[in-house]
């Protein structure tokens, strides 16, 4: 019987609490509330304005007026590139447009390298050179000589010059 009650003790005295005061787990929803409460407990700080509480207004108006500086000068370094790449955008067109008009015309790029210095005959001086019908000069060939015009045809293209007024 000693060894019945010796048993019976165990069981009373150890198991017995362990299994009587066994916390249950919480459910999801009693989660759920036990932190709803604990944010609704948090202190909340939500000041008026963003200015920092341990500067003074002249640290923040010379602060502001720095940020204030810095933003324009930013800006004028935008606006100076946006200026320059739109300028050489407009450099490159230009460029581009007399390429063209010179592929168009290129008689004018010789018109530039013939200078014209007077008239003896049948015969014209150019560029300190007396030249005649059918010579070439700068790559134009002339093909006729009036008293005031010379005529030339270069790359198919014919055009004419003006020979200069005498000077007595």
């Amino acid at each position: 019987m000693r060894k019945f009650f010796s048993l019976y003790a165990c069981l009373m005295f150890v198991l017995l609490p362990a299994f009587c005061f066994a916390q249950e787990e919480p459910k999801q929803e009693d989660k759920k509330e036990a932190t709803e409460q604990q944010e609704e407990a948090r202190v909340k700080f939500a000041p008026a304005n963003r200015r920092d509480p341990f500067l003074s207004r002249d640290e923040v108006s010379t602060i502001e007026r720095n940020r204030r500086a810095e933003m324009e000068r930013i800006e004028k370094e935008r606006k100076a590139k946006e200026d320059a790449l739109i300028a050489a955008r407009k450099a490159e067109e230009e460029r581009l447009k007399r390429e063209e008009y010179l592929k168009a015309n290129p008689h004018l790029a010789v018109m530039s390298k013939i200078k014209i210095q007077g008239m003896m005959g049948d015969e014209v001086q150019i560029n300190n050179d007396f030249k005649g019908v059918g010579d070439k000069v700068a790559g134009a060939t002339i093909t006729r000589i009036t008293g005031t015009k010379i005529y030339f045809k270069y790359k198919g293209k014919d055009f004419s010059m003006s020979i200069p007024k005498q000077k007595d």
